[in-house]
């Protein structure tokens, strides 16, 4: 590939794999056993406060954030209010806090491999290549983006229930049949917004996708992509309370997730314009 070929151009399958797929792989698990085994990461894990009483995060009570000892109800409160008096077995508590762990570093990961997709662009027009309508390196990234979110909703089932697809309405519906709008509610919401996103943009995705729907189509619809990397951060916000802990890694790292990508989108706008710019002087 020349110097001056915009980066992930490329559809070859066997570079593909070789140069995207492997080494998106080996990346995503390296991060995944730093999430599981650095002690800080494990330490404030989840949860970061309570999500059940109140439409924002806000921090525990004496009550904890499950609200026992108070009125709050959540998805967990399955008779109505009332809590479980089941005590879990010390494997199962082992299990849980394991499945809780993995579930928050699959999110970071997917939203690490999300704002990669939004970076890649601005990076073509950093190093003065082309920005083509379909990009191969982007589109591969933002399949392990997918990989990930998908492995982290499934794994998310688990955490606040049995897994089993009867419990999914639990997540989003109250007993009396209106909807969540706790911040539990509100980060399973955007939680499933962005789920149908990505799995929509993963299904277009493709060669006869861009074929079938056209290069200008299905650009306009691969911008949902900006969409979606603000709902994973609302879901992050809502759902683990992320921005409570000013000094927690998780907020750290949603910090610069959302830093690196505004200032990579601001620099890729800013040379666009320049560039276009400078086309029409040269037409003129």
């Amino acid at each position: 590939m020349g110097s001056n070929q915009p980066l992930g151009t490329s559809g070859e399958l066997r570079r593909r794999f070789l140069r995207h797929h492997v080494p998106l792989a080996f990346a995503s698990a390296v991060v995944l056993v730093l999430f599981m085994r650095l002690p800080l990461f494990e330490a404030n894990v989840y949860p970061h406060g309570d999500l059940f009483s109140g439409t924002f995060p806000q921090e525990r009570g004496e009550g904890g954030a499950m609200g026992h000892g108070g009125d709050h109800t959540g998805p967990m409160d399955h008779g109505g209010g009332q809590t479980s008096t089941h005590t879990p077995s010390p494997d199962q508590i082992r299990h849980r806090s394991f499945t809780r762990q993995f579930t928050v570093a699959t999110g970071y990961v997917a939203l690490g491999l999300l704002g990669l997709t939004l970076l890649i662009g601005p990076a073509n027009l950093l190093l003065r290549r082309r920005n083509p309508v379909s990009n191969y390196l982007s589109r591969d990234v933002g399949t392990w983006a997918s990989v990930g979110s998908v492995v982290h909703v499934i794994l998310g089932l688990q955490v606040h229930g049995s897994g089993q697809i009867r419990d999914f309405l639990n997540y989003f519906v109250a007993p009396d049949g209106s909807p969540w709008l706790n911040s539990f509610g509100l980060g399973n919401w955007t939680g499933l917004a962005a789920l149908v996103i990505v799995v929509g943009l993963l299904a277009i995705s493709s060669d006869v996708a861009l074929r079938k729907l056209k290069a200008r189509r299905w650009k306009r619809l691969q911008h949902l992509n900006y969409a979606l990397f603000a709902l994973v951060i609302a879901h992050a916000f809502f759902y683990y309370g992320a921005l409570l802990r000013v000094t927690s890694p998780f907020t750290l790292l949603l910090g610069l997730s959302v830093i690196v990508v505004f200032v990579g989108q601001a620099v890729g706008v800013w040379l666009w314009r320049r560039r276009s710019s400078r086309s029409a002087a040269t037409v003129a």
